[in-house]
């Protein structure tokens, strides 16, 4: 499945009360990938993922599905979804197997079968013993973990999370993360939204930033740290690197040398006079700056800030 956007834009409101929620926003995406989705709350995430998923309508521009542009208002497409929306919903009175079967059901999958993969889930998330239990009576991360499973158990192709990492513990993180990559193995298209950025590094091939309704990165997530990155490299303690040309300066912590290099001076110079004068060393690594830095320097604010910001203008 591949999903393009060709410049897309969405307002609300009219006169003195516009806003404009999306702006000549453009972007394509495939199968066996998992695309980030990036920026402060407010940005414009949500009502791009409620486009993508015709759930509302753009005022300019098309979304492609596989080059059709109205591929993505069929019932079929709607079956091969898998959403997890930033505001949940669970049935809190019911049992948590019911609650998976119906949710199976909506998409059109197969009773007997359901029950089946709804069990090989439980079980993955640790809780099989919790399938007769009524959701009320789940912890929060145990509740975060059954909307996932109700989210992937049709086995869709176009799964989008909102969050997924909130309310879990580092253990259940990691759970969650490793059903991501299988679902990426297994060449699903994986959508996901989040602040946790350090997520973001160890999952997404590719991201799209927004801020205030506009386009800010776009590209795979090793040419935007790339196109960030300071020159600097780290190094190890014992490595020889006093009296080399193109370094500018060097900073000493517990982790080892960053070599900061001078204007003009690359990562390869500094490989050929480490060659040249035969210097020893044991670790030489290219330093890349953290996403979390860039959405900083891009947004002006960190991602934790602005989910703050916003929770306490609401409150």
């Amino acid at each position: 499945m591949e999903i393009e956007l060709q410049n897309v834009s969405k307002t609300y409101g009219r006169g003195a009360n516009l806003k404009i929620a999306v702006d000549n926003v453009s972007w394509k995406s495939g199968g066996g990938e998992i695309f980030g989705l990036l920026g402060p709350n407010g940005a414009g995430k949500t009502t791009m993922i409620r486009m993508m998923l015709d759930i509302i309508r753009p005022d300019q521009g098309q979304i492609l599905l596989d080059g059709d542009a109205t591929a993505n208002r069929t019932i079929e497409f709607k079956r091969r979804i898998g959403y997890l929306p930033e505001e949940r919903g669970l049935y809190q009175k019911r049992k948590v197997m019911d609650v998976l079967l119906y949710f199976a059901a909506l998409k059109g999958f197969d009773r007997a079968a359901a029950k089946v993969k709804a069990m090989e889930l439980l079980e993955r998330f640790e809780l099989a013993h919790c399938a007769n239990k009524k959701i009320h009576d789940l912890s929060k991360g145990m509740g975060q973990k059954i909307q996932i499973a109700s989210c992937v158990l049709h086995d869709p192709d176009l799964v989008v999370l909102d969050e997924p990492f909130s309310g879990l513990d580092p253990v259940n993180t990691r759970l969650i993360r490793e059903t991501i990559l299988d679902l990426r193995a297994a060449g699903k298209l994986v959508f996901l939204s989040t602040h946790m950025m350090a997520e973001v590094e160890a999952l997404c091939d590719r991201i799209f930033m927004i801020n205030d309704g506009k386009q800010v990165l776009y590209g795979s997530l090793d040419e935007i740290r790339k196109s960030y990155t300071k020159y600097e490299v780290q190094m190890d303690h014992e490595a020889e690197t006093h009296g080399l040309k193109s370094i500018e300066s060097i900073t000493r912590s517990a982790q080892g040398q960053c070599i900061h290099l001078k204007n003009g001076s690359s990562v390869h110079d500094l490989m050929a006079e480490l060659a040249a004068g035969q210097r020893a060393f044991h670790r030489f690594e290219e330093a890349r700056m953290p996403i979390e830095d860039i959405f900083v320097e891009v947004v002006g604010k960190s991602p934790h800030d602005a989910v703050a910001e916003t929770e306490g203008a609401s409150s």
